[in-house]
């Protein structure tokens, strides 16, 4: 009876399963929210923002690092984790097995040091937001496009 239960192979959960296109399918949508931020900066143009407060969070220094948009380092983040992501997906497992194993298990350890790296970048610009925006203007200082990032 032993043997039985060795031999039989558990399912992976769902999750598991589908874990790398839905970080994919987040980092798409990231990609999507700061490349419209990005391209709102480079052409001069007003955010759509509900409450207001984005243009007064985009317009300041903090918005910016080495005179470029901060948005534009979040695509590109956004972009590399989606490859992160996506890429080892499209290898074919019946051909190339060995070639998407090696390539799934390198790229695990960069989704995880670029999601830690975005979770604390991301925590630090909601700080500063916070604390130089909220807590001066009210809600009304609420980027929700930085929020939505950050999510």
């Amino acid at each position: 009876m032993s043997k039985n239960l060795a031999s039989r192979r558990r399912s992976a959960p769902w999750i598991q399963r589908w874990s790398r296109v839905l970080i994919g399918a987040v980092a798409i949508l990231g990609a999507i929210n700061t490349a419209y931020l990005t391209i709102t900066k480079f052409t001069s143009g007003e955010t759509a923002c509900p409450a207001g407060g984005c243009e007064q969070v985009l317009a300041s220094p903090y918005a910016s690092v080495f005179g470029l948009p901060l948005a534009l380092y979040g695509f590109v983040a956004y972009v590399a984790m989606a490859a992160f992501a996506l890429i080892p997906l499209a290898i074919n497992p019946e051909e190339n097995k060995q070639v998407r194993t090696d390539l799934e298990n390198k790229t695990w350890f960069l989704l995880f040091a670029g999601s830690t790296a975005m979770l604390f970048f991301s925590g630090y610009l909601m700080y500063i937001m916070a604390t130089k925006f909220v807590a001066v203007n009210g809600l009304k200082a609420l980027c929700y496009y930085c929020v939505a990032s950050a999510i």
